[in-house]
């Protein structure tokens, strides 16, 4: 199917359009998509990266991946369509991956060139389903600014149902996600999140003086001010409360800096670059996790995991993974919440135990060689020709 044109001379051509770059934000689909156009690009596929930048670094290339800019903060109606279409086909890829329930997406599967493969790969888990999405836009635009700007979450909607109804290749991050998407008459198959593996030697050994992190972007949908309150209440257990991400909701900084000034053993790290997580979670003794749960998967749950990290989460336990297979403790109250966290930083024996068993865990379903394995697997069987094969074939 894709490979059976004059283009099949040049390698096989993988284009990600995702609004932001990791360099200008730094979240959960940008690692996802960074991670696996990484480790595409050392497979032998030609990589691109189409994101929202007005200025795309001279040469355009990171880790082998070839950088597109689109303009920043486009209009509402129209947003980044043309400048995507031209670049779709003057590329002429043989794959093109988006991610999350946006007009992205309806831009990508109603516009892509003649033979080019489309993926769509969810995000949250409200991915794909109307409703959620515009309470999303009430939640980010409340009152009047959300009547006002409601024409467009509409026409965004309408954007996104349509490239979710046609895209060739959907993905779920996990079970439930499927179903639900199942009940939207989308058939979705499972390619979980992945992270490159972490050495033993950065691996948490639970001595000294626990850390407690926080690590997401400081917005509303991820409730930075319960673990502003948590900390408040634990404020006479031996632990630093670290919280680290980008402050994306400005209302929230007064919160912050009230915090910060008010509690000693609270500390804000601001944005971290994605190139210095990695350091920030070897250094934890437990993660927690506040976010509303209509998130996806959690990549932060992953990075913890691999790290020997106990995790505990208000309210949310994807597959229940958390307090069935015991690799942390979700929360259904702030009480629940407190008592957790006191119990794990005064037991270093039981996060060290949580810890070992979340590392199995995350190493053996989380690992990001086995999950482009699946990916390409799933466009092979949908007949997209691998650059190995012609490898092979020469």
């Amino acid at each position: 199917m894709n490979g059976s044109s004059p283009q099949s001379l040049r390698k096989q051509r993988f284009l990600f359009v995702i609004q932001h770059h990791f360099t200008r934000f730094t979240g959960g689909t940008e690692m996802q998509a960074w991670m696996l156009a990484c480790e595409l690009a050392r497979r032998g596929w030609d990589v691109h990266y189409a994101s929202e930048m007005n200025n795309v670094p001279e040469p355009p290339v990171m880790d082998g991946i070839t950088l597109h800019g689109l303009p920043e903060n486009p209009s509402y109606w129209r947003g980044n369509r043309q400048p995507l279409r031209d670049l779709m086909q003057a590329l002429r890829p043989d794959v093109i991956y988006t991610r999350i329930f946006s007009r992205y997406l309806g831009f990508v599967v109603m516009d892509a060139p003649p033979g080019a493969f489309t993926v769509w790969s969810t995000a949250s888990g409200n991915d794909g389903r109307a409703w959620p999405y515009l309470t999303q836009g009430w939640r980010s635009h409340p009152g009047l600014l959300f009547v006002r700007r409601m024409p467009v979450f509409l026409w965004h909607n309408y954007l996104a149902r349509k490239g979710r109804k046609r895209a060739q290749l959907v993905l779920a991050q996990q079970r439930d996600q499927q179903r639900d998407l199942a009940k939207l008459r989308v058939r979705a198959e499972i390619l979980r999140n992945s992270h490159p593996p972490v050495p033993e030697s950065e691996v948490q050994r639970h001595e000294g003086k626990p850390v407690v992190l926080w690590a997401d972007s400081i917005k509303l949908i991820k409730r930075p001010e319960l673990f502003i309150e948590l900390a408040r209440r634990c404020r006479d257990l031996p632990a630093e409360f670290l919280m680290i991400g980008g402050m994306l909701h400005e209302n929230y900084r007064a919160q912050v800096e009230a915090a910060v000034r008010e509690l000693p053993r609270f500390r804000y790290g601001g944005f971290v670059p994605l190139s210095e997580v990695e350091k920030v979670f070897a250094g934890a003794h437990l993660h927690v996790k506040t976010s509303l749960p209509i998130e996806g998967f959690p990549n932060t749950f992953i990075q913890a995991w691999l790290h020997g990290v106990p995790v505990v989460s208000y309210e949310n336990d994807p597959e229940s993974l958390l307090n069935e297979h015991k690799l942390g403790v979700c929360a259904a109250s702030l009480d629940e919440l407190e008592q957790a966290v006191r119990d794990l930083v005064n037991h270093p024996e039981k996060r060290r135990e949580i810890g070992a068993r979340a590392r199995a865990f995350a190493l053996r379903e989380f690992d990001l060689q086995r999950n482009v394995d699946r990916l390409e697997s799933l466009l092979a069987s949908r007949g997209v020709r691998l650059p190995r094969e012609r490898k092979d074939e020469g």
